[in-house]
């Protein structure tokens, strides 16, 4: 499914937030830099390897902002076909191909609020361009329209791609890459902050019901020094797939399920 997330109301309280990211000095530079960013309306580019949290952060300068309780619509660019791309963006006006009816695109949706691109290396090239001019004048035309709409939403893109490599091998729009690469975070790998993994780790079991308390003090040994080559997404999965499997029962290294 392409689209993550449309909501318009606040998930946690904004303190809320925060804490949940981490404790780490590396986290907590990035934390900092988000409520600057998050005082501003920029449009900005969230850099990380997979499962780092790139959604999360998204979401943590939505809800910290002027446009909390606006919409906060999250895409997945990698899951929309390419032949797709345009209309789910922009919307169709009746006609503008076989079946096409009149409805509105993702843009319209976040009208007032923040739209998410994740994974924007994987929008199509020729979509790329249209994003360009959307971004830099907040209109656009629908597929099959020459009518120019408005809306007023804040940019927020995030990839664990190479962007300038990809712009050298013209696998990506200059303009754009230029455009939106202004307030960039750079969010850190699990395994660079390791003081995080106990903090997240608690959170997550928390909120699935389960308590730390459950596990023996080597189990949690081995959970600090895994190395989480999928991050934060990866530690929520072994934990609830590991307390499924374990329940009622203090967990040990062997039960594990990395």
């Amino acid at each position: 499914m392409y689209l993550k997330n449309v909501c318009g109301s606040p998930v946690l309280i904004n303190t809320d937030l925060l804490k949940v990211a981490g404790v780490s000095k590396a986290i907590n530079s990035v934390k900092n830099y988000l409520q600057k960013v998050s005082e501003t309306d920029l449009d900005v580019l969230l850099l990380g390897e997979s499962g780092t949290g790139k959604t999360y952060m998204a979401r943590i300068i939505h809800e910290l902002s002027d446009r909390r309780g606006k919409p906060f619509v999250a895409l997945n660019m990698a899951s929309i076909p390419e032949t797709l791309a345009e209309s789910e963006l922009f919307g169709t006006v009746s006609g503008a191909y076989t079946g096409a009816v009149n409805r509105p695109g993702f843009v319209c949706v976040a009208n007032g609020g923040t739209l998410f691109f994740d994974e924007i290396a994987e929008l199509p090239l020729a979509v790329q361009a249209k994003l360009l001019h959307f971004v830099e004048t907040g209109t656009f035309c629908k597929v099959g329209s020459t009518t120019e709409n408005h809306v007023d939403v804040r940019i927020i893109c995030a990839t664990n791609a190479d962007l300038e490599e990809l712009v050298k091998q013209r696998k990506f729009n200059e303009a754009l890459y230029y455009r939106i690469y202004k307030a960039v975070v750079r969010i850190p790998p699990l395994r660079s902050r390791r003081e995080d993994i106990l903090v997240l780790s608690e959170y997550f079991l928390k909120k699935r019901g389960f308590s730390i308390q459950s596990f023996s003090s080597e189990a949690l040994l081995s959970l600090q020094n895994h190395d989480w080559p999928g991050n934060v997404r990866q530690l929520e999965n072994c934990l609830h797939v590991t307390c499924e499997l374990n329940r009622g029962k203090i967990i040990g290294v062997e039960d594990l399920v990395f």
